[in-house]
């Protein structure tokens, strides 16, 4: 009867497999990462497979970022299995967020590179140790029709790269190993970038990617336009920079974190959370854990009522896209695609062999 179940899955796997899909999906057993061949539900492992379990999904399932233990990083296509690109990975910024485009900055072969996207690559006119903004720093903070990235020298000063010209270097600007973001206050609207601030680490005392509390200073400061235009020079402090620019201002430094909705874990509760018209997450009798059920079959559950951990996958399209699943007891993690966006609709992105929940339910 079980060959019979796996066969039919098997089956299934390969038809959907044959629509637009990845043909890759990573997942975790045992604290060790693996890639699922979609169409076969089977365990591949590309040439330079030498990872450490971390990695980023990148361009929506594009690719998958999977660092090694050497420090490095290889990019692998997720609808091909081939390498895209290998090197250092700059994990101090992460991803990064330029209008509605996502790149991760590599050093290989002495240059500095962009993945963007998940699938094409940019090389840069020399080699930086990191890049920002990341995901977090720039939300809301681009000009319009303006994009910069601020680059990182080896010597701690920034190169500033124009990303709308193919990531050239802006000049002539000052030597400068700090900056800040310059706001307008509107009343009746949200606030709008209109400006930078440049200068020392004794002026502005920032650390890389630090985006609030940054104290003010008597120290001066370069004051610029979004257009990187020269206004003058002020005190690092809010009133008299809004004195040169005759407005009524906020440094980045000095505003509130705003809270993240991406990649949201779920909380058990005391209500039902609808996935869609066919998968639901119920809460246990005592709240303390959730079940995914098929509503169209009267609440069946999907993976058995062992005890698995929920959280969404956010998307540039969604930000709840998909399930990232956690079975407690062993660790494994998985995606489970409710809507078909990516995957499969409805099953468990893991090889049959590594659902220990399963086994634990068939054991004498």
């Amino acid at each position: 009867m079980k060959f019979i179940v796996t066969f039919i899955l098997l089956v299934i796997l390969q038809q959907l497999a044959a629509q637009e899909y990845p043909r890759l999906v990573p997942f975790k057993s045992d604290g060790e990462l693996k890639l699922m061949d979609i169409s076969t539900a089977e365990v591949v492992s590309p040439e330079t497979w030498n990872n450490t379990g971390a990695y980023y999904v990148a361009g929506d399932f594009k690719s998958y970022i999977v660092s090694n233990t050497e420090n490095k990083a290889t990019v692998i296509d997720a609808w091909t299995g081939k390498e895209i690109l290998f090197g250092r990975l700059d994990n101090a910024c992460g991803e990064l967020n330029i209008n509605n485009h996502r790149y991760y900055h590599f050093e290989s072969e002495g240059s500095s590179i962009l993945l963007a996207d998940g699938t094409t690559t940019i090389s840069l006119n020399r080699q930086y140790s990191k890049i920002e903004p990341n995901s977090n720093s720039w939300d809301n903070g681009s000009p319009e029709g303006q994009q910069y990235v601020w680059a990182l020298k080896d010597d701690g000063t920034y190169d500033v790269l124009n990303a709308n010209s193919n990531f050239t270097k802006l000049s002539p600007l000052p030597i400068f190993d700090s900056f800040d973001l310059i706001y307008e206050i509107h009343e009746n609207e949200p606030m709008t970038l209109i400006g930078f601030a440049l200068g020392n680490k004794a002026a502005i005392r920032r650390d890389f990617a630090q985006l609030y509390n940054i104290p003010e200073s008597v120290e001066f400061v370069e004051i610029y336009d979004i257009d990187f235009n020269n206004i003058g020079k002020a005190a690092y402090q809010q009133e008299a920079i809004g004195e040169l620019l005759q407005k009524n201002i906020q440094l980045r430094g000095s505003l509130i974190a705003p809270p993240s909705m991406r990649q949201q874990v779920i909380v058990p509760g005391n209500t039902m959370i609808t996935l869609n018209d066919e998968f639901s997450l119920v809460p246990t009798a005592d709240h303390t854990e959730l079940i995914l059920v098929n509503t169209k079959q009267g609440n069946t559950p999907v993976l058995g009522k062992t005890h698995f951990d929920y959280r969404y996958i956010s998307t540039s399209q969604d930000l709840k896209a998909l399930l990232q699943i956690r079975h407690a007891e062993s660790g494994s993690l998985f995606y489970f695609d409710f809507n078909g966006l990516y995957f499969p609709r409805g099953t468990p992105l893991i090889p049959e062999q590594f659902r220990q929940w399963e086994q634990e339910l068939i054991a004498p």
